[in-house]
């Protein structure tokens, strides 16, 4: 019978190399991803398989000494108050997934919520960030991120932009979105509702590819009841809504059918089928972290991502 020190016994790379029948430095490199090392799949699968059967556990303290980095990734969620929950929940789906595709590549998410008015990124100090994912961030605070990194680490913009070669962008591609939307409303005059972006040059853009007016444009924050008054002033025309959370909270008084709703949480099921949807061609989540990926193996090697859309058939 093993003794209750046996079993409490913490496993070792050295355990894990020996159970997968590989060198401790093979081992080593296939769980801190080491990029510059040419291993076999079939090498790397018996190495994760030892891990997972012994239930390794990485000390994060000790690689991060060893390899100078934590694989520690950031998630920068700008938010505040006046933002409707709709908006913070069009975001979840999107980090699971975000985080499945790190944990995959042995890296870990942190989250963290930052106030638009007081950005505080110490938090890249504090746990030695590898890179970080911005999401909606004032273009005033992205110089407050990278000068919390050294030269070179990766900051990854989410439905945010600026016009500096130091970001990589995620972002929709409107021109293509509006082109769309106007092959659905056809000779229609539509109006558009979105959440408002803390980001000005996003919502510049949206605007821009739109071609509509300011009038016909309603960006919500806090007040819900004044876009309801939007709605019902532009009743007879089609409405354009991003986010189908929102589209499902004005449908108590708007006309289900008369909407075009452009599906940025990755939720279209969630909506009526009366109801025309618009949704990315491409995994942003995959998109995202494959950018964040490369750049982490040689920064700014890779180039800014736009997103497709396509309009869902009727069902």
């Amino acid at each position: 019978m093993r003794s209750a020190m046996q079993m409490t016994k913490k496993t070792t790379l050295r355990d894990v190399a020996k159970e997968a029948g590989v060198s401790v430095a093979t081992a080593s490199y296939v769980l801190n991803n080491v990029t510059n090392q040419t291993i076999p799949t079939e090498t790397k699968k018996r190495v994760y398989e030892a891990a997972e059967k012994l239930q390794y556990v990485q000390n994060l303290t000790a690689r991060a000494l060893s390899l100078g980095r934590t694989n520690l990734l950031g998630v920068l969620l700008v938010g505040d108050e006046s933002d409707l929950i709709s908006k913070h929940i069009s975001y979840g789906k999107f980090i699971d997934r975000l985080e499945r595709l790190s944990l995959e590549q042995n890296y870990h998410l942190i989250v963290a919520r930052i106030d638009p008015r007081q950005p505080n990124f110490d938090i890249i100090l504090e746990r030695k960030l590898d890179g970080a994912f911005v999401i909606d961030a004032a273009e005033s605070s992205f110089y407050a991120v990278s000068e919390k990194f050294k030269f070179g680490s990766p900051v990854v913009l989410v439905d945010s932009a600026i016009a500096d070669p130091l970001f990589r962008h995620v972002t929709p591609d409107f021109g293509q979105l509006f082109g769309i939307i106007s092959q659905l409303c056809g000779d229609q005059p539509y109006v558009i509702a979105h959440e408002k972006y803390h980001n000005q040059t996003l919502t510049d853009s949206l605007y821009a590819a739109s071609g509509v007016g300011s009038d016909r444009v309603y960006a919500i924050a806090r007040d819900s009841g004044s876009l309801t008054a939007f709605a019902r002033e532009h009743r007879n025309k089609p409405l354009v809504v991003f986010n189908e959370f929102l589209a499902l909270h004005l449908m108590k008084d708007c006309d289900p059918s008369n909407m075009v709703v452009v599906c940025t949480s990755d939720c279209p099921d969630f909506l009526p089928r009366s109801v025309r949807r618009i949704v990315p061609m491409a995994d942003k989540a995959k998109t995202t972290f494959e950018l964040m990926h490369a750049l982490l193996g040689e920064p700014f090697s890779a180039s800014d991502r736009m997103l497709p859309f396509a309009a869902m058939d009727p069902e």
